[in-house]
């Protein structure tokens, strides 16, 4: 039968373009874009990268009316010398190391209310063996374990559903200690002190109740379980009556036990020269005294020193006599007191025309008693002219000054470096060289130098040069900042006791100073509403739509990754009159990062600006916990570069904390807040400020948009206006946000907003891709999966009767198999269906396949049964067009790969289907044969969970689009109508099946007719494989893309499943792993390098999102295998559903580069050469066992 237009199979290949028109085309589109992108590239980096200053804004700073009662010259400062890391040598945990051995153990204690705690600890965590965390409170008659948040409001450590709260806030010390890899071991305080230093008196009711205690006691077990990292707990209560001692050792023996059954320590704050304390019984029964040696003079006494030599030394002879030595931890100071006095006065006349005889000084009144870090007393010292005076017997230092504003005296009594370097030689001579320090944050940093061996130390270099501590000295009233001073180091010169090696004078010469903040721009009944975080394309616009309506203009704080997100938005806030500040370009904590980074922070969002609105805002407001205000130097730091620029810091005085979640804020609780902060203004002037933060980005803004109608009408009914930033600091909307001059300016501002939008394209074309992948793979689930699992379990009607045996031609088409050829003829020999012809084509073999299939078979040969024919090389499509025009006579054939086994009872399977007459072809199950490493054996996964599954769903509507080479069945007539197999595609299979579906014809599957292929063994030859594969596949749609008109199911189902899921879908896929491996690494980074802002509430969201792309995934693939019927051969299937997360990451991989060298080739047009793929005739044990007892060839 000759067959119909036999010279379609001469067509022009799909794609052919011999002259290259079509690349070259595309060539110089791409050169010129890859052109103009790198131009633009190098001139936008190089602009992020070059600072551009801005106009300067300078303000007076403020002053105090100080005068000394002493002073000194106040001479150059020197430059700090670097801090030595940790002295322990040793793998052993710092607490099972036993107390006052070797050199010791070195502890300190961090409190989480002053942020310069936090800065020490970053800065000396290496030099610590031992952190006791000031984070419990049992401020409740009840034994309540309480905590403070950042608000300083109290929680309960152990909520009703017995969960354990977090109290590391945003667990910065944890992530501290773990960054800083020193061995650094932790221990949570509980205390009965409030965050106000009070203690509470009612630790006495408590303790003498031994059902608080054991409520308590419960509490902080689960507490102490709830971390690995807490290596045990420290006890501080204080201020106890002596009555509530007998409870309390008690509660320290019962707490011991506990612990120590977990493997945990206990250690025992404990005051000095106190007889109601058992110091004996309390170290029998703890781990250790920290023994308090200090307060000698405090709040509750007059001036004097705090922990004088000689009393310091005599406390711990007192105590070594009750306690051994390896139970003592000695608590040294650094710290100091404030007695606030009235000045001294004559005693003034009395009565009309009444004299005393004698005018005598009034006795000076206590005023107050303030605590001081020394960062503190040295400012105060350089502000007042003041000199410190090391007091001969108690060599404690000490400052007085008088503030002439105020008509008050200022006694300032403190611990230094020097008293700390006296104290430990002190010890170290009984024997004790463990210490712990009086706390982090308020030291003298020139202790860190002599800290680990106070002996060898030598004082005269090692603590003459004193650098600032962390606090800063903040002047003025108002929100915006404005860095007056750098710090600088202070100098100081002793005199050592050649005796006792003790320091017995000092003199700083010139005093550390630390950064100098003056504030500006309150106006006790002007407010400002600005916006941080944004612009949200959600919320932003809602909150303009409210602003409007109540003709209020804000400041808008914008981070410049969401503002080019979100261009539109943005450029409505500057169209409607707000103001603009930037807000970095992705809201790190500039603190924590390198200068170099924080220009390009700047510098990003700046040029945004300068693009998208032709501006420059001079408005900053800096990320995080410093927006407010800056606590510590090391905030104040990055400010001062900042200001540098040119830009005018802005703080928030007025924190709405509209972003909180647990529990969320309602809008009258918001405004309530409001009121309340502004009414406290009147008792503290520094906290005084005209800016209220609200947040219009970074989550959902609800509560937000509902209380700003509340807020703005509330507010002005108390008598307040509203007014924008520039108005506060006196200047012009156009001054504070200066359009951009210049033509050179001009252009840059257009290669940025160039670069810009290349930017935001590709962040939405990633999250579309994340979206649109999920939701693809979703619906592949839903609705392939159900349209797989209906045709699993219906029942297709049966046309053929017990006498349908018609005769089958089985094609098998051969170049260069003479490994395999034999074995394949001896599978579809033993087929349970025996009506057969079997026809070998060899396709110009440069071996002997033909001869090998010969000399195997000859008897069957002889009889008719099996045709071996060779002609000349011309490929695949070919080979078969001449067997059909020339051998094959029967009205059904199967096409079988020459590599390829087949069961027993595959084509028995396959053909009763064609007893339908609407029947064109028939899929079998190919499945991979050659399972011998784990590239076949994720091939073998692939089979089961692409091909197969898609094949179930098609069939369902009868419209399979590819019947495999591996093993399908045809109807001759319907082939020879459509013109055999076409040469213009090398994927002849699926093009055919196509021809015939255009036919009007059904192609379905049969998923019981098994055949095993050899698959490529390695990455090469699967690309090899592939690379033919995707190409034809191409070819075929294109070619039959009129098809979508022609047949509904085609046009609707099969086809876009083809381009969605394996052309687009791993296209894209790979930038969905990168995006993800990106961002993991990024977070790496943070966490690694700081640890203290690192954020890890983005990755989370990202990895949820991933992780529901790899489960929907891995559902799909698991179904896919539940699909599948049971057969011998394809036992242990199952195992290879566990290769799925190792193939997500790896094979995956390989057909998305297969597939952009498919688009390239596409593209430039060259012809395509059929790719042969060298034969190992390996097979699976399952599959040679199929092929076991065969009879041998005759």
């Amino acid at each position: 039968m000759d067959m119909a237009e036999p010279g379609t199979r001469e067509q022009k290949p799909i794609f052919l373009d011999e002259k290259r028109r079509r690349w070259k085309r595309l060539r110089r589109v791409l050169d010129i874009s890859a052109a103009v992108g790198l131009l633009t590239f190098i001139v936008f980096v190089l602009g992020v990268l070059r600072m551009r200053p801005l106009p300067e804004l300078l303000l007076a700073p403020a002053k105090h009316n100080y005068r000394a009662q002493n002073s000194r010259n106040i001479l150059s400062d020197d430059k700090a010398k670097k801090v030595r890391s940790a002295h322990r040598k040793t793998d052993r945990k710092a607490s099972d190391i036993p107390l006052n051995s070797d050199e010791g153990l070195r502890a300190a204690f961090y409190v989480d209310w002053d942020p310069a705690s936090y800065s020490s600890l970053k800065a000396h965590a290496k030099q610590l063996d031992m952190v006791f965390a000031d984070w419990l409170h049992v401020l409740t008659p009840d034994g309540k374990l309480q905590a403070y948040n950042s608000e300083f409001r109290t929680f309960n450590v152990i909520d009703r559903s017995g969960a354990v709260n977090n109290v590391d806030i945003d667990h910065k010390v944890e992530r501290t200690l773990t960054a800083a890899a020193a061995g650094t071991e932790l221990f949570p305080m509980v205390s009965n002190s409030a965050v106000n230093a009070d203690f509470s008196d009612t630790v006495g009711p408590f303790l003498e109740s031994p059902t608080a205690r054991q409520h308590f006691l419960d509490q902080l077990m689960r507490f102490v379980a709830s971390n690995p990292h807490y290596r045990g707990i420290s006890f501080d209560f204080e201020s106890m009556p002596a009555e509530a001692q007998p409870g309390y050792r008690q509660l320290i023996n019962d707490a011991f036990i506990a612990l120590h059954m977990r493997g945990l320590k206990l250690y025992i704050n404990t005051p000095v020269a106190d007889d109601d304390w058992d110091l004996k019984y309390m170290a029998a029964h703890s781990d250790g005294l920290l023994l308090m040696n200090y307060d000698q003079h405090q709040s509750e006494s007059e001036a004097g020193p705090i922990a004088a030599q000689d009393w310091f030394v005599k406390n711990l002879q007192d105590v070594l006599k009750q306690v051994p030595k390896d139970k003592i931890i000695v608590d040294i100071g650094s710290y100091g007191y404030d007695w606030v006095t009235t000045l001294p006065s004559a005693e003034q006349p009395t009565g009309k025309g009444k004299r005393t005889k004698k005018a005598t000084p009034a006795k000076p009144k206590l005023v107050r008693v303030e605590n001081k870090s020394l960062q503190e007393v040295w400012q105060t010292a350089s502000d007042s002219g003041s000199y410190v005076d090391l007091d001969d017997a108690s060599l404690n230092p000490h400052i007085t000054y008088d503030d002439e504003d105020q008509h008050q005296r200022h006694q300032v009594w403190f611990l230094d470096g020097v008293t700390i370097l006296n104290e430990m030689r002190a010890a170290r001579r009984m024997g004790l060289q463990t210490f712990s320090l009086w706390r982090l944050g308020s030291e003298d940093q020139s202790l860190w130098k002599i800290w680990d061996q106070p002996i060898k130390a030598n004082p005269l270099t090692d603590l003459a040069d004193v650098a600032p501590g962390y606090d800063l000295d903040i002047e003025g009233m108002g929100d915006i900042m404005h860095v007056s001073g750098k710090p600088k180091n202070g100098h100081r010169t002793m005199t050592i006791d050649d005796d006792s090696k003790l320091v017995d004078s000092e003199t700083l010469t010139s005093y550390p100073l630390s950064y100098s903040v003056d504030y500006f721009g309150y106006h006790p009944k002007k407010l400002v509403i600005s916006f941080d975080d944004g612009p949200d394309p959600v919320w932003t616009p809602r909150i303009l739509d409210v602003l409007n309506k109540y003709g209020v203009k804000g400041v808008f704080f914008m981070i410049g990754e969401e503002a080019d997100n979100s261009v539109g938005v943005m450029q409505r806030v500057y169209r409607e009159g707000h103001e603009i500040g930037n807000h970095t370009f992705t809201h790190p904590d500039i603190s924590a990062i390198s200068n170099r980074e924080v220009d390009v922070q700047m510098n990003l969002t700046e040029r945004l600006f300068a693009a998208k609105l032709g501006v420059q805002p001079l408005f900053f407001r800096p990320p995080y916990d410093i927006d407010e205000e800056p606590d510590t130097n090391d905030q104040a730091a990055p400010m001062e570069r900042v200001q540098a620029r040119g830009y005018i810091v802005v703080g928030n005085k007025i924190d709405t904390n509209d972003w909180q979640e647990n529990p969320k804020k309602t809008p009258q609780e918001i405004v309530d807040s409001v009121l309340k902060q502004l009414d406290a203004m009147k008792e503290r002037p520094d906290k005084a400020g005209s800016i209220i933060l609200m947040h219009d980005g970074g989550g959902d803004r609800s509560v937000t948009v509902a209380t700003l109608p509340l807020l703005i009408t509330t507010m002005r009914q108390h008598g307040y206006e509203f007014v924008t930033v520039a108005d506060l600091v006196g200047k012009s909307r156009e001054q504070v946000m200066p359009p951009i001059k210049g033509w050179r300016n001009k252009f840059l501002a257009q290669v940025d907003s160039l670069a810009f939008f290349g930017l935001a394209t590709f962040n939405h074309f990633v999250v579309a891709v994340f979206f649109i992948g999920d939701i693809l793979m979703s619906g592949r689930l839903i609705i392939i999966g159900l349209f797989a699992i209906i045709d699993r379990f219906r029942r297709r009607k049966n046309y053929a009767g017990p006498d349908y045996q018609p005769r089958v031609a089985v094609l098998i088409p051969a170049y260069n198999e003479e490994k395999v050829i034999v074995r394949t003829i001896r599978s579809v020999m033993m087929s349970t269906y025996k009506n057969l012809h079997i026809i070998v084509i060899d396709d110009g073999s440069k071996d002997l396949t033909a001869e090998v299939a010969r000399e195997a078979y000859p008897e069957d040969i002889a009889s008719g049964r099996l045709t071996v024919v060779k002609k000349e090389n011309a490929g695949k499509a070919e080979a078969l067009n001449y067997a059909l025009q020339n051998y094959v006579h029967e009205e059904i054939y199967v096409g079988i790969d020459a590599d390829t086994v087949i069961a027993h009872d595959a084509i028995a399977r396959l053909v009763p289907h064609f007893a339908n007459p609407q029947i064109g072809a028939v899929a079998g199950n190919a499945k991979v044969g050659n399972r011998v490493n784990l590239w076949t054996r994720w091939q073998a996964l692939e089979y089961i969970t692409s091909q197969n599954f898609e094949r179930r769903a098609l069939d369902l509507f009868d419209v399979v689009v590819v019947v495999p080479g591996a093993i399908g069945a045809w109807r001759t007539e319907a082939v020879h109508k459509g013109g055999g197999y076409h040469s213009n595609t090398v994927a002849e299979d699926a093009d055919l099946t196509m021809i015939l579906l255009e036919q009007g014809l059904s192609v379905i599957y049969e998923d019981r007719a098994l055949a095993f292929t050899e698959a490529p063994i390695n990455m090469n030859g699967l690309m090899r494989q592939r690379f033919r594969w995707s190409f034809g596949i191409m070819q075929a749609v294109f070619k039959h893309i009129g098809a979508v008109t022609k047949r509904r199911a085609m046009g609707l189902f099969a086809l876009p499943n083809i381009i969605i899921f394996q052309i687009l879908l791993p296209l894209v896929s790979p930038l969905i792993d990168l995006m993800f491996v990106a961002s993991f690494l990024k977070f790496l980074y943070d966490h690694h390098f700081h640890p203290e802002s690192a954020s890890s509430a983005s990755f989370v969201k990202l990895l949820y999102f991933f992780l529901a792309f790899m489960v929907i995934d891995f559902s799909a693939s698991a179904l896919a295998f539940l699909l599948e019927r049971k057969h011998p051969a394809s036992k242990g299937d199952m195992w290879l559903l566990m290769h799925i997360w190792i193939q997500r990451f790896t094979y995956r991989q390989v057909f998305s580069v297969v597939l952009f060298k498919t688009i390239k080739r596409v593209i430039d047009g060259r012809p395509f050469s059929w790719d042969k793929l060298e034969r190992t005739a390996q097979m699976s044990k399952s599959t040679d066992q199929m092929l076991n007892g065969t009879p041998s060839p005759k």
